[in-house]
């Protein structure tokens, strides 16, 4: 059993995104480190301390407060090689075109350092956050071996995960912060699938799957400050395992999942290690970087390995303060998938800043490219052996955010 088969419908004939049973993570904690390679884990602001609870030791001191939304636009394009009667290619066919746009909330938070009546070495922050959200729409054309067309298919998935986190930091001295977090996962999952065929005789399916989730994860975190300027942290994730809630109505028809009635899922542990360098130049520069590792290898259901890899990946970006004018802002990222190298990540970012009386208002916006064959990933219950199915994707991804330090 492998949980790739998770929410995917084993008689589709073509293979699917793995966000469309992962989720699309979000990532970045808002628009500056969207901008920045996705480096959430080293922003500075209110939803970045939800991530790395031990970065309020270097926040600012005051009441911080920041909103952050965004939009993901995923286009996908599906061909095939066409052969003749002697079993020679003369070309590809497609046979689908996708394209999806989907509006998410980043997440609100609010940060507290230096207030009257709390002791100098504490900090406090809480607020919600969005890990991920599912959004992908899949619609082809049906046609005969003599291409004909023979009817319609649709699928569309959707929904969100929703974190709401409290977090505390202990600031001991200069050097060294603690920091300590907690949260409440919630979401839904809807997955629903639609064939209407051109001869009337044949019966259309309609069929529709819903799942909810809810779980707690804790995360604790360092960070070291060797030097005014340079800054090293640490953390690891660990969650509880997902409770899910399924529940199909519709058509009845064969749902390729883990479990049809109430079950718990596994999730893996996460390790991270980040930097912060402000080099103190006339631009106020800012470099970051972070690196983290995932344990999806070692995942089980019911005592039965899932069949993942382990997964990690890498983010760094750079901000510059242009002379009178905005920060500007440019990353890269690399993420390596858990199911198979060819669905390994890359992402570019750019991102700009500005100042307005006392707000910040941020934009940033990633782009993300992929080309896969089907032969290259096996698994899939929807793959079909030897076929030449060639799937070309890209994710843009858009991000504002909205902050301000108010005084106490």
């Amino acid at each position: 059993m492998s949980i790739i088969a998770a929410g995917i419908l084993s008689f589709l004939i073509t293979g699917l995104p793995e966000v469309m049973w992962l989720g699309n993570p979000v990532g970045s904690a808002s628009a500056v480190s969207c901008g920045m390679g996705g480096s959430g884990f080293m922003e500075v602001s209110a939803l970045g301390i939800l991530v790395n609870p031990s970065l309020l030791g270097i926040s600012e001191r005051g009441l911080q407060v920041e909103l952050a939304a965004g939009m993901d636009l995923f286009v996908e394009k599906r061909t095939r090689r066409v052969y003749d009667q002697f079993e020679s290619s003369i070309g590809e066919s497609e046979i689908a075109f996708n394209k999806g746009i989907e509006f998410f909330p980043g997440g609100v938070a609010l940060a507290i350092r230096g207030w009257d009546g709390l002791p100098e070495s504490l900090a406090f922050a809480a607020g919600l956050r969005v890990p991920a959200f599912y959004g992908y729409s899949y619609e082809r054309t049906m046609r005969d071996a003599a291409y004909v067309i023979t009817g319609d298919e649709r699928l569309d998935v959707s929904g969100i995960l929703s974190e709401f986190t409290l977090a505390v930091s202990f600031i001991p001295s200069d050097v060294f912060s603690f920091g300590l977090a907690g949260g409440y996962i919630t979401g839904s999952r809807d997955v629903t699938w639609e064939v209407t065929h051109v001869d009337t005789s044949l019966d259309s399916t309609y069929s529709h799957r819903s799942e909810s989730a809810s779980g707690i994860v804790t995360r604790g975190s360092i960070l070291f400050s060797p030097d005014d300027r340079v800054f090293v942290s640490a953390a690891i994730d660990y969650p509880m395992p997902l409770s899910i809630s399924p529940r199909s109505d519709g058509d009845p028809i064969a749902w390729n999942v883990l479990s049809e009635t109430d079950y718990d899922l596994d999730m893996p542990m996460t390790m991270r290690l980040g930097s912060l360098y402000v080099p103190g130049n006339s631009l106020r520069s800012r470099f970051t970087g972070e690196f983290f590792w995932s344990s999806d290898g070692s995942l089980e259901f019911e005592g039965e390995n899932l069949g993942l890899k382990n997964s990690w990946g890498i983010n760094a970006g750079v901000e510059n303060t242009l002379p009178g004018g905005p920060v500007a802002r440019f990353g890269f990222g690399y993420r390596r998938s858990n199911i198979a190298s060819a669905l390994d990540r890359m992402n570019f970012t750019t991102g700009l800043g500005f100042c307005i009386g006392d707000y910040n208002l941020d934009l940033g916006a990633s782009f993300s490219p992929d080309r896969w064959r089907q032969t290259e990933i096996t698994g899939l219950p929807s793959f079909v052996s030897g076929d030449s199915l060639t799937i070309e994707e890209t994710d843009t991804k858009v991000m504002f955010s909205i902050s301000r330090v108010f005084d106490l």
